[in-house]
């Protein structure tokens, strides 16, 4: 088709995620012209397809545990999860955010063009045989889900698949043991399902605190589900309704569902980045620190990003709210990204921001401090008594990472983002009156043991 009518903007992004209406919105009330160009839904990945599906479906789960902990202390509880019912709840909340989120954006001035966007040069990208040219243009087009390539891969389901479910099958495989896969068995094997994992390493939640994650594996374990290290999918095979996954190690595993959750890669192919210029590795777009790409007009943001930042969509929000001040001219300084913090929705949780026991171990100039929390009178009197924190001090006392393994770590690492970010010393901490009682009034005393041997 040749392409005919053309638009003109002054910045235009491709993809409508967190890394790019949060930037266009901005702009937008800065009295620029603002396009956005999205395939599938508005709003991208997290809203429909990650943390907002995943912590509905989470909620009910975590309530149920958190009930058996009282189990011989004062109260008996008896849980009928409905999953059908659930999905209902689930879809009836997040199925109109993005309508709303478009109508949000439209109403603010930002176009949205419905399409595949591609490059036709620098200057040009092709939708929908139209042509649109800006000054400036962003790629927040994202990642997808990575299949493996085995014989049978067009069987396997996606995350994406398992947060639609409308009913839940009675046996699940998972390929992988990343914080997606550990999240969907969590969630799974509390809901009913018999649940394997097959893992081509001896660990999971690769980046995590390893003594934490060893001891949700265990509790997993005691959950029902079964782990299968150090072994690979290497067919997938439909036999009447059931599926048999083969492994290397000659497992035959039979199940009704096997999703697969080795990684992501990002969506860097079929948007012309080679005929814009544009650098890119298999790890994503090349970016400078003002998140420019080799075409200094051209920028990216998000998950599609070559980066070693945690791709998260706070991390997202971050680089999206720069662009959003950059390209208005309300700042010319480069990115500098806080400590970012991160969190496994599993049960316990685990979470983390700045430098990792691991990474501190391995430098001079660090102490770390483990805190068992689950011997606190607070964690206890919940029966979080596996609860464990472990702390980072830089040579001057101050706190520079935590990580967490609680039913609660979501709020503790939450509680010391400011403290680690904003380089509070005890003394600054003490300033800070909370309500009472709650793992924030403690911080102030955590601090202190940075400042002793």
């Amino acid at each position: 088709m040749t392409p005919s009518t053309e638009h003109a903007f002054d910045v235009l992004f491709i993809g409508s995620g967190q890394a790019a209406w949060n930037a266009a919105l901005p702009l937008t009330q800065a009295g620029k012209k603002v396009a956005i160009v999205e395939r599938h839904k508005i709003a991208g990945v997290c809203t429909s397809y990650g943390c907002n599906p995943k912590i509905i479906l989470d909620s009910p789960i975590k309530t149920i545990e958190d009930a058996q902990l009282y189990g011989g202390k004062g109260l008996e509880s008896s849980f009928s999860l409905d999953w059908s019912k659930l999905m209902e709840h689930k879809n009836s909340i997040l199925d109109p955010l993005p309508d709303f989120l478009g109508k949000m954006l439209s109403d603010a001035g930002v176009e949205i063009v419905h399409g595949e966007a591609k490059f036709e040069d620098a200057r040009t990208v092709i939708v929908n045989g139209e042509r649109y040219t800006a000054e400036k243009f962003v790629i927040a087009a994202g990642q997808r889900p990575m299949l493996p390539e085995i014989p049978g891969s067009e069987l396997l389901k996606t995350s994406d698949d398992f947060l639609y479910l409308p009913k839940l099958p009675k046996r699940i495989v998972l390929i992988g043991a990343g914080y997606v896969a550990m999240e969907i068995a969590s969630i799974a094997s509390k809901a009913g399902s018999e649940v394997e994992v097959v893992q081509n390493s001896d660990h999971v939640l690769s980046g995590f605190h390893q003594p934490y994650a060893e001891a949700l594996i265990e509790k997993m374990k005691g959950d029902g589900v079964v782990f299968h290290f150090e072994d690979k999918a290497v067919r997938l095979e439909q036999q009447g309704e059931e599926f048999v996954l083969f492994t290397e190690k000659g497992l035959s595993l039979k199940t009704d569902l096997v999703i697969n959750a080795t990684g992501r890669i990002p969506n860097t192919d079929g948007i012309g980045l080679e005929a814009a210029g544009v650098e890119y590795t298999e790890k994503g777009i090349v970016v400078d620190e003002y998140l420019r790409t080799s075409q200094p007009h051209i920028y990216a943001s998000g998950d599609v990003l070559d980066k070693k930042q945690p791709r998260l969509t706070p991390t997202s929000v971050f680089e999206a709210k720069y662009l959003g001040a950059l390209l208005s001219g309300m700042s010319d300084a480069p990115i500098n990204y806080p400590p970012i913090a991160t969190i496994a929705f599993t049960l316990p949780r685990i979470a983390q921001i700045g430098v990792s026991p691991e990474e501190a171990k391995q430098s001079e100039g660090y102490k770390v401090k483990p805190v068992e929390l689950g011997k606190q009178w607070d964690f206890a009197g919940r029966g979080d008594t596996d609860a464990h924190m472990t702390l980072v001090f830089d040579g001057k006392g101050l706190l520079v990472g935590a990580s967490a393994y609680s039913r609660e770590a979501l709020d503790v690492i939450n509680a010391l983002t400011p403290v680690i970010t904003l380089k509070l010393t005890a003394e600054q901490a003490d300033r800070l009156v909370y309500a009472f009682p709650s793992f924030e009034s403690t911080i102030a005393g955590l601090l202190r043991q940075g400042q002793t041997e």
